[in-house]
């Protein structure tokens, strides 16, 4: 008997059908697992992020009102606001900083300060926005009133025995002596909020106060949440350590709802487990296992599935939350399931066919995409001229697919060709690039050489005058210019802007830096032909010389970026080479900077007033305020020695807000003491000066330490006059019409025309010790002081003469009618207690 016999068909199609069936059944398990695997870790990464980005903003949205209440406590204790039984200044000052200042913070409801004393005075904003004065005074019935606009007026409610001493944001704080969040509490008055507040002490003079509170309503914080567009679809919530609401993303209150007969204030907040929403309610039996680990959850209600997640959220200053986040399945996949489900049956009947037709194909379309990969890996290595693949093909697509990638390799190899011509050669001057520089200077052996870095001196207001289409052809002359008259062997790179590098390669030793410094300046001499225009622009120059290894090159092009940064502090149109010393001082300089900063912090800085004499009458009719610097590392240090550093950079503006401060409120304290109509001089920088809210500043500077404007008197630099635009002339104008007057700095050194006088307010001319130093000795120097002193006579301004130093100069200036003086012969600049002592030499 034959043995039975499978057919040929039967014996591939029987095994190549059940390793099919068992494929796509093992592909369906592991797609599910995939599936259900990517949404643990989509869900776990999701929640985390969500959570931890709501933990990060309610940090920041909590910290801002703690960073206000704590410098306006800081404030109100050092510029002396509050005083038993005076609010005024107080609650003047709240409403000027919350209305114009801190307005845009909307989770703050209401600013206040409570005194020792058992005063209180806050602005609470309105739900449309304006502000109410709440206002509690020992005086009168010791009642605390509730008005209806940020000043005393029609009382909205009263409310009596009101003591701040007793609320709960208070008396921790008191205790404590810094600074704390409060419990969540009922607000006193008409709308009894639900508030928590951030509390700081305030000190004057060493001794408590009071406190400083700035309260967040509950619900503004739920606001917060709902509108919080990075939690998508999520419900995040806060909840205390006892399982109790603070604030949701979904709508309703946090609150139990009010029993009859109970007053609003008295609501409790509502537990998780009493939340409105089922979701929660059954989120609530899961905390208690995951809420002190920041870990995961997960549970299903009704048909759909639900990831949580718990952070715990705390602040040192008194809170111990924790943040639950709790996002839908549907969320992560929206219909992904189904359409996964649907996709498997395509694929089930799609695959049934195809293999029908596989058999065939593969053998035909397997050899020239083969092929085809062979030359894509090829070109992944940039074998850009290695062999294409065949071109023929029994099918159409893969025929197709061959010509588009023999295409695409070609299209894409002048692709890199042209990406790497911009990386490598800048597209306006034709010149190297940085890149195209570092790339060119490759050699094996360190070659003697000269670096020049060309910085075109003030390019950017040439720029501005002329236009950037004159400003880029004038550009593009430069490097023409360079490019033809730079010896041999050079290498010219644009460096970005208006920086050229020169790299010269000195092999016969004949070059210097100092000289190749000097050949570039004078190719700078003649004027550049732009269009129809002549522009004759100067240069500064950094250089760098030596040795120079291909891998110092980045070294080098530091080191000549320091020397031309040097160049252009030394007035421009100079030449500096680079030495060991510019990297110290540059070095020194940004320790210097960092000390300034310290100091600013610290305290240390010092006014010392200078007298200003009539000379007429030898009496003291004012002082400069001057800035000194008592180091604890250096000692005193000399102004001129940090005041370029504070100048280079943003230092200078709150210094100089800080002198102005400082020296307003110390002339007015002591006004009593001082001769009448005393008139103080404060500096006034450039920098400060450009700041569009300078004149505010003045106006709330001048408020606070309540000295009259007519007796300051800001002094500006000529420079600043002479280079002044419109904008800063009615900045100048603004500051003239408070009432304060202009002193024009250092006169005579601007080396400029006269006719902006004619277009300023000013009040008086310090004429520049550089010309009183020489007026005994100089008849040319008498002669610009009396010059001056004729011209302020005509338009109607005082003078005084700076630099006195001997009784002859103070004779002489009397003389010829300056009407008054300072220097080191009437006085050193000293501290507010020795001024006060002065008497004429």
């Amino acid at each position: 008997m034959r043995p039975p016999q499978l057919s040929l068909r039967t014996a591939i199609t029987v095994p190549f059908a059940l390793l099919f069936a068992a494929t796509v059944v093992l592909q369906a398990f592991m797609q599910h697992r995939q599936v259900q695997r990517l949404i643990d870790q989509e869900s776990e990464r999701l929640l985390a992020a969500i959570t931890a980005t709501s933990r990060s903003r309610l940090a920041e949205y909590l910290e801002v009102p703690f960073e206000i209440q704590r410098g306006i406590g800081d404030t109100i204790g050092r510029q002396g606001l509050y005083a038993p039984g005076r609010l005024e200044g107080v609650y003047t000052y709240l409403h000027g900083v919350f209305s114009e200042v801190y307005a845009r913070h909307a989770q703050i409801s209401l600013l206040s300060f409570g005194s020792q004393q058992g005063e209180f005075a806050g602005i609470r904003r309105e739900p449309d926005g304006s502000y109410r004065l709440i206002l509690k005074e020992n005086h009168g019935e010791g009642l605390m009133h509730i008005y209806r606009q940020p000043v005393p007026g029609a009382v909205v409610a009263s409310y009596p025995g009101y003591d701040p001493r007793e609320r709960p944001w208070y008396a921790p704080v008191a205790r404590a002596g810094q600074a704390l969040w409060s419990p969540i509490y009922t607000t006193a008055g008409e709308r009894g909020d639900i508030t928590i507040s951030a509390a700081s002490p305030v000190y004057a003079g060493g001794r408590l106060i009071g406190v400083m509170d700035a309260d967040v309503r509950l619900d503004s914080m739920s606001r917060f949440l709902r509108e919080e567009a990075l939690r998508g679809q999520a419900q995040v919530l806060v909840v205390d350590a006892q399982g109790y609401l603070v604030a949701h993303s979904e709508p309703g209150p946090v609150l139990a709802p009010a029993q009859p007969g109970t007053p609003q204030a008295q609501r409790t907040r509502l537990r998780i487990g009493d939340s409105a929403s089922p979701v929660l309610r059954k989120a609530a039996g899961l905390l208690p296992q995951v809420e002190d680990k920041g870990a995961g959850f997960s549970f299903e209600d009704g048909d759909e599935r639900y990831f949580g997640r718990v952070t715990p959220y705390q602040d040192a200053r008194g809170l111990d939350w924790r943040i639950v986040a709790v996002l839908p399945e549907s969320a992560l996949l929206g219909e992904t399931r189904a359409q996964s489900r649907h996709m498997l049956l395509w694929s089930l009947a799609i695959a049934a066919f195809g293999l029908l037709l596989g058999l065939w194909a593969v053998r035909q379309a397997v050899r020239p995409i083969l092929r085809t990969a062979e030359a894509a890996n090829r070109l992944a290595h940039g074998e850009w001229q290695a062999a294409a693949p065949d071109r023929g093909s029994a099918l159409l697509e893969t025929s197709i697919l061959v010509r588009a990638f023999n295409d695409m390799a070609e299209r894409l190899q002048q692709s890199f060709q042209q990406m790497r011509e911009l990386l490598l050669y800048d597209s306006l001057t034709h010149s190297l690039t940085r890149r195209g520089l570092l790339e060119r200077s490759q050699w094996a052996q360190p070659r003697p050489a000269v670096l020049s870095l060309v910085g075109l001196d003030d390019f950017r207001a040439l720029n501005d005058s002329v236009g950037h289409g004159t400003g880029d052809r004038l550009l593009q002359a430069v490097s023409e210019r360079l490019r033809q008259q730079l010896p041999e062997p050079a290498l010219l790179a644009r460096l970005g802007g208006d920086e050229f590098a020169v790299l010269h390669f000195d092999d016969a030793g004949q070059l210097s830096a100092p000289a190749m410094g000097e050949a570039l300046q004078a190719l700078f001499a003649a004027p550049f032909s732009v269009g129809a225009d002549e522009i004759l622009v100067r240069a500064s120059v950094g250089t760098v010389e030596g040795l120079l290894a291909s891998d110092d090159l980045p070294e080098w092009l530091r080191n000549a970026s320091m020397a031309l940064g040097e160049a252009k502090r030394r007035g421009r149109n100079q030449s500096v080479a680079f030495s060991p010393a510019l990297a110290e001082h540059a070095f020194e300089r940004a320790r210097l900077s960092n000390e300034l900063r310290q100091a600013l912090e610290k305290d240390e800085f010092l006014v010392h007033y200078q007298p200003v004499v009539d000379l007429a009458s030898g009496r003291m009719v004012g002082a400069e305020a001057l800035l000194r610097w008592h180091s604890p590392t250096r000692g005193m240090v000399p102004p001129g020695l940090f005041i370029p550093t504070a100048e280079e950079s943003d230092l200078i503006l709150a210094l100089g807000d800080w002198v102005l401060h400082r020296a307003t409120h110390d002339i007015a304290r002591q006004l009593d003491a001082l001769p009448p109509g005393f008139d103080l001089h404060v500096n006034v920088s450039a920098r400060q000066l450009i700041q569009s809210d300078f004149p505010a500043t003045l106006r709330q500077v001048l408020s606070a330490s309540r000295l009259p404007p007519h007796q300051l008197t800001l002094e500006l630099t000529e420079s600043v006059l002479i280079d002044s635009d419109v904008a800063m002339r009615e900045r100048i104008a603004a500051i003239h019409a408070l009432g304060v007057r202009i002193a024009i700095d250092d006169f005579g050194t601007g080396y400029s025309s006269l006719a902006y006088l004619s277009r300023l307010a000013f009040d008086c001319i310090k004429i520049d010790q550089s010309f009183v130093r020489k007026l005994l000795a100089s008849a040319q120097d008498e002669a610009i002081v009396a010059a001056v002193l004729h011209m302020a006579h005509g338009f109607g301004v005082t003078v005084v003469a700076e630099g006195v130093e001997t009784a002859a100069e103070a004779e002489r200036l009397r003389a010829m009618g300056c009407p008054g003086a300072q220097g080191y012969w009437f006085g050193r600049p000293a501290p507010l207690e020795q001024l006060r002592g002065w008497h004429a030499p």
